[in-house]
C-alpha cells in the first residue's frame, strides 16, 4: 500500500520503521531537513521537507493517490486540517494523532464532517494500559482483545515461585482454564508444548478467565494484592486521563510535579488528589514524601531516563509495583528486568492501531482482522481475527490442522461463549479467534497454516 506520514518525531519514525518492515510505500513530509536527512539515510522512504497541511505538498508527495494518509505532528490542528484536506484529495483513508481530552469524543463529528476515519491519542491509551496495569497486579503487561472481554497477560516467573520445575502440561492439570503461549527465558522465546518447564525469570504470555490467571500468577510467586495507593511523577497530559480512572477505582494518589503552573492546573482539575511541587527524581525529597509507603510508583515524565532512575530506585525503596514510561524501549535492555515491572511506550500502541487497520484492508485479507498488539517479547504479536467461511482452519479440528511453528491458537469467542482451545476444538466461520505469532508477520487466519 502507498502511504504518506506527515510528522517524523518519535511516532512518525515508530510508524515509518514498522510499516517499512510491513513491506509498504513510505511517503514521510517533515519541516526539519536535518530530520528528513537523517531518516531518510535510515530508512528505505521517499521524504519531503515542508508543510503536510499545504495543498501543494500534499500533492507532491502523491496523496491524491495514496492508500492512507496519517498526520501525527506535535499540533492537533495542523493534522486534523492535514487529515482533512488529504481526504478531499483523494486519499483512501486518512489518520490524525491528537492529544487534546477536547477532541477525545467527536470522532464522529470528525469523519462525517470532515472524513477522517481515524484519531489516535497515544496519551489516552497509554492511561488505558497504566490502568489495566493496576486491575492486574502482578502483570508486566495486559493487551485487551474484544473490549476487555479476553486479556492477554505478561507474568514473570518470581525466583520462589511454586511454578518453577513445571512443564505446562503439569500447569494445566492444576489449572486447566490457562493456556500458556509464549515464554521468554533470558534472550529467547519461544511457543511451549506441554513439555516445556518454566524456569525463574521467565516471561509467560497467557490466556485463561481471571480466576485462571489469578491462580497462575500466585503459582509464579505474586501475592495478587490490590493495590489502594500510587505515587506519580509527572502531571502533564496521561495524568488528566490516568487519575479519574484510578479515582473511581478507590486509589488514593499523590501527584509529584516540578512545574509550579502545572501542578496548580492539576490539583484545581482533580482536588482528591495531594499534588505536591517539587523534583520527583531527588531521591531524599522521595524519601521525604515517604515513596517506600506506596504500593504502585508511576513515572511519566517526558525524559526517558529520569523515569527509569525513579522506577529502580522505588524498587529499592520496597515498593510493590512500579510503572514506567519510557520511549526509548531500547534503555530497558541495560537494566535487570527484574526491577522493572510495567514499561509503557506511548507510540507502541499508537501504531499497533494504524498496523491494525493497514493489515486488515490490505487485498489479500479474507480473514477480518478486529485486533492487534505486539507482545513484550521482540519479534511476538497478537492478532485477533474473525473467521469467515472460506478459511481453511474451519475445515477440520485444531488437531488435524498443519500449523507453522511459530504460531498458537490462543482462543475463541462464539457469541458469548469463551472456548480455551484444545484439539478436538474446531473454528467456525464467525468465530472470534485469537492468534500469538512468532516473526511471522500474519495478515489473515490462514496464514497460520503450512501451504
Amino acid at each position: 500500500m502507498e502511504i504518506v506520514i506527515v510528522g517524523g518525531g518519535k511516532l512518525g519514525y515508530a510508524l515509518c520503521r514498522d510499516l517499512v518492515i510491513e513491506g509498504h510505500e513510505i511517503v514521510l513530509i517533515d519541516r526539519d531537513p536535518i530530520r528528513i536527512e537523517a531518516l531518510q539515510e535510515e530508512l528505505d522512504i521517499r521524504c519531503i521537507v515542508g508543510n503536510g497541511s499545504a495543498r501543494d505538498v500534499l500533492i507532491e508527495a502523491d496523496v491524491p493517490s495514496c492508500d492512507v494518509f496519517i498526520s501525527v505532528t506535535p499540533a492537533d490542528e495542523t493534522n486534523v486540517i492535514a487529515a482533512a484536506i488529504a481526504k478531499k484529495l483523494g486519499a483512501g483513508f486518512s489518520i490524525a494523532r491528537v492529544r487534546g481530552p477536547e477532541y477525545a469524543h467527536d470522532l464522529d463529528f470528525f469523519h462525517n464532517e470532515f472524513g477522517i476515519g481515524m484519531l489516535i491519542n497515544p496519551d489516552a491509551e497509554s492511561a488505558a494500559d497504566i490502568v489495566r496495569a493496576f486491575d492486574y497486579p502482578a502483570a508486566s503487561s495486559i493487551e485487551p482483545f474484544e473490549n476487555g472481554k479476553v486479556n492477554l497477560v505478561t507474568l514473570r516467573v518470581r525466583d520462589d515461585a511454586q511454578v518453577i520445575g513445571k512443564s505446562l502440561a503439569e500447569v494445566r492439570m492444576l489449572i486447566p482454564d490457562i493456556l500458556l503461549l509464549l515464554i521468554e527465558s533470558g534472550q529467547q522465546a519461544m511457543v511451549p508444548s506441554g513439555a516445556s518447564v518454566l524456569k525463574a525469570g521467565d516471561l509467560v504470555q497467557v490466556l485463561g478467565p481471571r480466576t485462571a490467571i489469578d491462580a497462575f500468577s500466585k503459582l509464579c510467586g505474586h501475592p495478587n494484592r490490590k493495590w489502594s495507593s500510587a505515587l506519580v511523577i509527572g502531571g502533564k497530559r496521561i495524568s488528566y486521563y490516568l487519575l479519574p480512572p484510578l479515582l473511581r477505582r478507590g486509589i488514593q494518589v499523590k501527584v509529584i510535579e516540578v512545574d509550579r503552573d502545572t501542578a496548580n492546573k492539576l490539583a484545581a482539575a482533580f482536588p482528591q488528589v495531594k499534588v505536591i511541587i517539587g523534583d520527583g527524581t531527588n531521591q531524599r525529597f522521595l524519601q521525604e514524601q515517604h515513596l517506600a509507603n506506596y504500593d504502585v510508583a508511576v513515572a511519566l515524565t517526558n525524559i526517558d531516563e529520569e523515569n527509569l532512575m525513579f522506577a529502580l530506585f522505588a524498587h529499592q525503596q520496597g515498593v510493590r509495583k512500579t510503572i514506567t514510561k519510557v520511549n526509548r524501549r531500547e534503555l530497558t535492555r541495560l537494566l535487570d528486568p527484574r526491577s522493572l515491572n510495567t514499561i509503557i511506550t506511548p507510540h507502541l500502541s499508537s501504531t499497533d492501531a494504524i498496523i491494525r487497520y493497514i493489515r486488515s484492508h490490505e487485498k489479500r485479507s479474507s480473514s477480518s482482522l478486529e485486533g492487534y498488539a505486539r507482545l513484550s517479547t521482540e519479534g511476538a504479536e497478537a492478532l485477533a481475527f474473525i473467521a469467515q467461511e472460506t478459511d481453511r482452519v474451519t475445515r477440520m479440528p485444531i488437531k488435524d490442522l498443519t500449523i507453522k511453528p511459530g504460531n498458537v491458537i490462543g482462543h475463541i469467542l462464539r457469541g458469548e461463549e469463551q472456548i480455551v482451545p484444545s484439539g478436538s476444538s474446531q473454528i467456525q466461520a464467525g468465530d472470534r479467534v485469537l492468534i500469538v505469532s512468532l516473526n511471522q508477520h500474519i495478515h489473515t487466519l490462514d496464514e497460520i497454516l503450512k501451504t
